[in-house]
């Protein structure tokens, strides 16, 4: 492909260390999820190992199984919901399981070996979790198992864009007496539900773990939270963005007055234009939707307009105000060339997403490179 991606080692680790103490006394889990949020798994993975971190997050059994061919050893919690027939496998690798439905916990009981389980709460999220009318029958179903129960966990649904954290206080109140049925029913739970939001806003959310993923490749989880905490946390360092997105310029032409570019025929020449073919689109990653939204790449430190549909491996750019370019100069997606930046945000906000979808959507055979 010609399309690439460097990734900042000291970076990651500065943002890794900013959550470990922001997270404290609880301990920080990165998450590395869905290929590392975009980034690339073994390469994240990679980095973060002269960090020592004595546990990662996953949302596959799949991943988990990776990260023990990669030859790690500490803790493994798989946050997604475990596939029936791969239970027995993450109990032969060791990996930690979230149940929070009585038919996942049957299958639980039949697997062999077992893995170690974190019961899931509803809190208010109605996505995974017993809710509220099943946590008596969901602690005196796990009592005669509960050498094999180490933790009890939830999630906010609302902590990331609002300023007023009402509805998170709500789902604290849940949490904890949903903790007080298990902890009357003889349990001794390691407690979490703090992600990367609640991290950095809400100290009182911390309880033994925080589970940190955008924020650990730099991304604040909206502008409302790096808004509100800079306000509140400013002795912190900054989390900075780890993920650098390049490709070079395929070839240079000029195009008449008048004259169409691309699908649709959406764009027209007012004068006679020179313009650059990239060779990314969609099939890459770089979204559709951001065509003719004012979105634009970086070329030898000057922004170049995005002209026409962005296509499937394609994508025109207007080059006239430039007084050189040629086939192959590297061309900034997501980064910093010169003194003009272009953030995750700003792609995704020409695109209608967010930058958590933007991210994870580029495609994972781009080649990584770990910048050191």
């Amino acid at each position: 492909m010609r399309s690439w991606i460097e990734l900042d080692a000291t970076r990651l680790k500065q943002n890794y260390r900013i959550l470990s103490e922001a997270s404290q006394p609880a301990l920080s889990i990165p998450v590395i999820k869905s290929n590392a949020y975009g980034h690339g798994f073994r390469e994240i993975y990679s980095i973060l190992q002269s960090e020592r971190p004595s546990w990662l997050a996953v949302n596959y059994i799949e991943e988990g199984l990776q990260l023990r061919s990669l030859g790690y050893q500490g803790h493994v919690l798989v946050v997604g919901p475990p596939a029936p027939g791969l239970m027995s496998d993450a109990g032969q690798a060791k990996l930690d399981i979230i149940i929070g439905d009585f038919p996942s916990f049957q299958y639980w009981l039949e697997s062999h070996p077992r893995p170690r389980v974190h019961v899931k709460i509803d809190s208010g999220m109605s996505r995974q979790g017993f809710v509220a009318e099943e946590w008596q029958a969901a602690a005196e179903a796990f009592y005669p198992e509960r050498s094999q129960v180490f933790g009890i966990l939830s999630h906010f649904a609302n902590v990331e864009d609002v300023l007023q954290h009402e509805y998170a206080r709500q789902q604290v109140a849940a949490f904890k007496e949903a903790r007080s049925i298990f902890k009357n029913k003889g349990f001794d739970l390691a407690a979490h539900i703090a992600s990367s939001a609640s991290t950095l806003l809400l100290d009182d959310s911390h309880y033994n773990f925080t589970r940190n993923g955008i924020s650990l490749y730099g991304f604040w989880p909206s502008g409302k939270t790096k808004l509100s905490y800079n306000t509140n946390h400013s002795e912190l360092a900054k989390l900075l963005p780890v993920l650098s997105w390049y490709t070079e310029v395929a070839l240079c032409k000029t195009i008449k007055e008048g004259q169409f570019v691309g699908y649709g025929c959406t764009y027209r020449a007012l004068k006679d234009t020179r313009i650059a073919v990239l060779p990314v689109g969609y099939y890459e990653g770089y979204p559709r939707l951001a065509s003719g939204r004012g979105s634009y790449v970086l070329i030898r430190g000057k922004r170049c307009p995005i002209i026409g549909r962005v296509c499937m491996n394609m994508m025109m750019v207007d080059i006239s105000h430039l007084k050189q370019v040629e086939a192959g100069d590297r061309v900034t997606l997501i980064g910093t060339d010169g003194e003009e930046h272009i953030s995750a945000e700003d792609l995704a906000g020409w695109s209608e997403t967010i930058h958590y979808e933007l991210v994870t959507r580029i495609n994972p055979a781009i080649p990584r490179q770990v910048i050191e």
